[in-house]
């Protein structure tokens, strides 16, 4: 049996179908349909889970949004966040430590694929594969990790 293609979203990729962000929801809401399909086992970083939280919070009233990021952990598998994730997060040399962290994260996790809309803030990565979710998407239906 061929294992299914893994993959992290950025958190960009989650706020777009979370919070129906056009033009980029499409594609979000295709690789959400991919996972229900049981095509693909789609990860968030442990560490972006209060960052989604927050955002709902913005939105709704608390316990709504502690009940949609409930939710959307049924559906989403975690990789952790440890000591380890975040050497190597200091040592990708990322702009953005947030960006670092969910690319060590994957690392760590032997995910080989982030999915995000900002490739440029993975630049330089070599161990990791950086793809658009359109693509993403595309790879998923050609059968491709």
């Amino acid at each position: 049996m061929i294992a299914k293609p893994r993959y992290l979203l950025d958190l960009n990729i989650v706020l777009d179908f979370l919070q129906r962000r056009e033009p980029w929801v499409t594609a979000a809401r295709g690789l959400f349909e991919a996972e229900r399909q049981e095509r693909v086992d789609l990860y968030v970083s442990a560490d972006a889970i209060s960052t989604l939280f927050y955002q709902a919070r913005k939105a709704l009233p608390a316990p709504k949004a502690a009940l949609m990021i409930e939710l959307l952990l049924q559906r989403l598998r975690i990789a952790d966040v440890t000591g380890a994730v975040l050497q190597r997060a200091f040592r990708l040399g990322l702009a953005d430590l947030e960006d670092a962290i969910q690319a060590a994260a994957a690392l760590e996790a032997g995910i080989g694929v982030l999915v995000s809309r900002d490739a440029k803030d993975y630049k330089g990565l070599t161990d990791l594969q950086v793809l658009a979710p359109d693509i993403a998407l595309a790879a998923l239906k050609l059968g491709r990790p």
